[in-house]
């Protein structure tokens, strides 16, 4: 059931109680009353009064869901009521309730109201069909009622002067309003835990108890003056709909509260069987088979209630922390249904623990499945903080075994890539060793310079794989370290001209990549070489400078002596066929770079521009 189905009731039980109080003070000393139940629906004002009316001790009406029509003697006393007394049937929803009596000069009063009449009918505006009587003007203290009604006929009537009708009536809608407003408040307050948890049985349960202050609030009459009071037909039909929306929203938010599912077999199927059910009972409606949908109505019920009730004591016993609150819920709401059900059907008398027992029973089930919600709310939460701790610890387990394995197989990778820089290396210092052999055992110093220029492009390379794995970056090198000790070595080879050669070195510290370190290592081989060998004038002091500057695009190089220069596009001396220009020329087209060659203080320079990467 929707967990607020109960405060409808209890809105009823409070109105009902307050009318109730007033039959049984101030109204059972001011009037009489005795019943005929006309089974044939064949009497009229005229013919009724022949028949023989039942006493009343309790002024309370139970027929049940019946065809016939019931007629109610009131014998008013009009010495306590004058000068005008309000007479009214505590049965808000009945089809029609016609009020007749005699004034003084023989004249027939007949008034209709009911929930097939218009609301502006009532000249009291009251939610319950009331008759003003002039008392004093009666020519009998006699007036007769008479009764139709589709729906359970359970009838009491009150009579009570003007003045305590109006002041009760205000003390109902007043109760009625505080109650109405209330619930509204529950369902934009769980309408709120919808939209903060995203349970989906929170706006199933926001439905269902839309549908049910609906569907009761037009059983209990009190918003038919509000929503349809000139459509007496959508008045009648429209509980029935919104009772059978409202069984749909109960199964359906069960199955979703309970985590009712396939698995769970015949209470899945059960939950299912409700919602076809309700949705029968609205199509019966539909089709105005009128009685039968009224009975079909209360077994559905009774049905619900007990599905339910066992599908909350299913998953109970599954352990469902959630189903405690659940289940003494329904176990309250059950009993006072069942007990409400069967003394409509005529099962049970009306007395008053069958009138109220639903009430208190609706009214701790409500309670109670407040708890159940809120309850389900803290599990939901502390789950939700349990998962997420869990999910932490797990991930962080999680990350600090994969640090440890990254941090085992990068140690291995370093071990493995120096052992692989450290092999290069010693292969290069072997072709080298190669080199030097090769070179005394050949004849010649042409054959002989050769070899030296091979042996230090090799030995560039060389440099290369030494400063990786004597570092902790395999992808890039320091170019000032690598080119101080580059230079050193081609220096050294050059022993002859250092007595007549100074030189200076300007070199910023910058690091490249391996894939521009190696080439730029050969050009500058090749320069400097170069420079020794050609860039030296004989008997006089000569300079060799090497510079690596960097701005914010590109890394400069250049290197200075004191030759003569040549022009790229002389042919003189071989220039261009000249292995040494060949490699730089193709290096430098490698690296993307750009040359030039141009004299500055006495000094020729080989200037090399190489764009950042």
């Amino acid at each position: 059931m929707n967990p607020h189905y109960y405060a409808y009731f209890f809105l009823a039980f409070l109105v009902n109680a307050i009318g109730m109080q007033k039959v049984t003070a101030q109204s059972d000393a001011s009037f009489l009353m005795s019943y005929f139940e006309d089974v044939n629906s064949s009497h009229s004002f005229e013919s009724i009064k022949e028949e023989g009316f039942k006493d009343l001790p309790e002024k309370i009406i139970n027929l049940g869901i019946t065809k016939s029509t019931l007629w109610i003697k009131v014998q008013l006393d009009t010495a306590l009521l004058k000068p005008e007394a309000v007479i009214q049937t505590n049965n808000q929803f009945t089809d029609l309730v016609t009020l007749s009596y005699l004034l003084k000069g023989n004249k027939q009063i007949s008034e209709t109201l009911g929930i097939m009449q218009p609301y502006s009918k009532n000249t009291l505006k009251h939610y319950k069909p009331a008759f003003e009587i002039p008392t004093s003007q009666l020519a009998s203290p006699i007036v007769y009622l008479k009764v139709k009604s589709r729906w359970p006929m359970s009838v009491s009537v009150s009579v009570k002067t003007k003045e305590a009708f109006h002041k009760e009536r205000t003390t109902k809608y007043f109760i009625a309003g505080i109650l109405i407003g209330g619930l509204l408040l529950i369902a934009c307050y769980n309408l709120f835990l919808f939209f903060s948890i995203r349970d989906s049985s929170y706006l199933i349960y926001v439905a269902g108890l839309s549908t049910t202050i609906l569907s009761l609030g037009y059983v209990y009459g009190i918003l038919i003056p509000y929503l349809s009071p000139e459509w007496p037909e959508f008045s009648f039909r429209f509980p029935i709909y919104a009772m059978g929306l409202t069984g749909v929203f109960n199964a359906w938010f069960a199955m979703r509260f309970l985590e009712i599912k396939k698995e769970d077999g015949i209470f899945y199927y059960a939950l299912f069987f409700i919602i076809l059910c309700a949705l029968s009972s609205m199509l019966i409606e539909t089709l105005h088979l009128d009685y039968l949908s009224r009975k079909l109505n209360l077994a559905l019920v009774i049905t619900s209630c007990l599905i339910i009730f066992s599908t909350a004591i299913y998953s109970l016993v599954k352990g469902s922390k959630v189903a405690v609150y659940f289940t003494i819920a329904w176990t309250c709401y059950l009993v006072g249904m069942s007990t409400f059900s069967l003394k409509i059907l005529g099962v049970f008398p009306h007395n008053l623990f069958t009138a109220q027992f639903m009430h208190l029973g609706t009214f701790m089930e409500a309670v109670l499945l407040s708890f159940a919600l809120g309850h389900k709310y803290s599990l939901i939460r502390i789950e939700k903080n349990r998962l997420k701790n869990q999910t932490r610890e797990d991930l962080e387990k999680l990350v600090d075994t994969k640090t440890i394995q990254l941090e085992t197989s990068l140690n291995e990778k370093e071990v493995l890539l120096k052992e692989i820089h450290h092999r290069v290396k010693n292969n290069l210092q072997i072709v080298i060793s190669f080199l030097d052999l090769q070179a005394a055992s050949v004849q010649g110093e042409k054959n002989k310079d050769i070899l030296a220029q091979s042996k230090a492009r090799v030995y560039s390379m060389s440099l290369i794989h030494q400063k990786l794995y004597q570092s902790n970056n395999f992808t890039r090198i320091n170019v000032k370290d690598y080119l101080e000790e580059l230079f050193s070595y081609i220096k050294n080879s050059y022993t002859a001209q250092q007595r007549h050669v100074s030189h200076k070195l300007t070199l910023e510290n910058i690091e490249l990549s391996t894939t521009q370190a190696v080439p730029l290592g050969l050009i500058v081989n090749e320069l400097l070489a170069n420079s020794f060998k050609h860039g030296l004038k004989p008997g006089k002091t000569n300079q060799i400078n090497l510079s690596l500057t960097s701005t914010k695009d590109s890394i400069i190089v250049e290197i200075a002596d004191s030759g003569n220069g040549f022009d790229e596009k002389s042919t003189n001396e071989g220039v261009k066929k000249t292995l040494g220009l060949f490699i730089v020329k193709s290096l430098t087209k490698q690296l993307r770079a750009s040359s030039r060659l141009f004299f500055e203080k006495d000094l020729f320079i080989t200037q090399l521009i190489i764009p950042k990467r």
